[in-house]
């Protein structure tokens, strides 16, 4: 039987709007309320999952930054796996020399080398480019609010005062305007010391070697006591692809890029707008399993 239920949050339970479908959201409500555990596992940081959680009237724990960190909802317990200083630095001055505007998430908030203000207009434009829908109109949500985006920010200068004060680096988070003009970035990004989680050179996330998604929940529910085949485990992109290969009830929806695809036992045929995660409890349902 399954005892917990894991869910990435962008392209798998949620749609652009941070809305679940509401099929999903009744079922999944089901499950909890019959003592499943559910875990979020999400390459977001608590800011930018705090607002969605409420909405739904959830209180679970959380698989953050990538597998960088691990904590509840009210952070009274906070596990986490901080980058590497020297390769941090290296990477930083690699990302900035190349035009790349940083979100550097650690454990005390977002910090980034361009002011608030230089920092939401370039990620205005960056969101306008690949969120607006037909209509040039962009969802409402944390991550497209001034407000919400900015919250717990922090300016700095250069890299090395976010050292000197002893705060810990969990993810950065490199997002580019043209990815003509960064192509082989990637490359000069690989250290022993980091993972990269990128499918396009425009979009990359930089976090720990020490930690991810998947190797932070085989952590986890070591510690709670599940066995593997007694958790379900959902994700579309390749920051998923480890957590998904290693769980027998591992579910990719049909927008899932091909690393996550491969690595999961069950490629669903609806996406993430049509209600995947809710035909992933179907069929889990059909076998008898919750």
């Amino acid at each position: 039987m399954i005892k917990c239920i894991v869910c990435d949050l962008d392209g798998t339970l949620i749609k652009k709007d941070d809305t679940i479908e509401e099929k999903t959201y009744t079922m999944l409500k089901e499950c909890i309320d019959q003592g499943i555990e559910f875990i979020i596992a999400t390459g977001r940081d608590i800011n930018m999952v705090i607002d969605f959680m409420n909405d739904y009237h959830l209180d679970c724990d959380l698989i953050l930054n990538n597998g960088a960190q691990y904590c509840n909802k009210d952070m009274t317990f906070n596990d986490i796996y901080p980058m590497d200083y020297k390769a941090f630095l290296k990477s930083v001055r690699i990302l900035d020399e190349h035009g790349y505007l940083l979100a550097i998430h650690t454990d005390h908030g977002k910090y980034s080398l361009h002011n608030s203000e230089e920092f939401w207009n370039y990620h205005y434009q960056l969101i306008t480019k690949g969120l607006c829908d037909k209509n040039g109109v962009l969802p409402k949500k944390t991550f497209t609010t001034k407000e919400g985006y900015l919250r717990d920010f922090h300016y700095v200068k250069t890299p090395q005062e976010i050292i000197d004060q002893g705060i810990k680096v969990l993810k950065i988070d490199a997002r580019h305007l043209d990815a003509s003009s960064v192509q082989g970035v990637k490359e000069l990004l690989k250290m022993p010391e980091l993972d990269i989680s990128s499918s396009y050179d425009d979009n990359i996330e930089i976090t720990s070697h020490q930690s991810n998604k998947g190797l932070l929940l085989e952590k986890v529910i070591k510690e709670k006591g599940y066995h593997k085949d007694e958790v379900a485990v959902f994700g579309d992109g390749d920051n998923d692809s480890y957590m998904l290969e290693r769980f027998l009830y591992s579910f990719a929806p049909s927008n899932a890029g091909q690393e996550s695809k491969k690595a999961a036992t069950y490629q669903l045929k609806t996406n993430f707008d049509e209600g995947a995660v809710y035909e992933g409890l179907c069929l889990l349902k059909e076998k008898k399993l919750i």
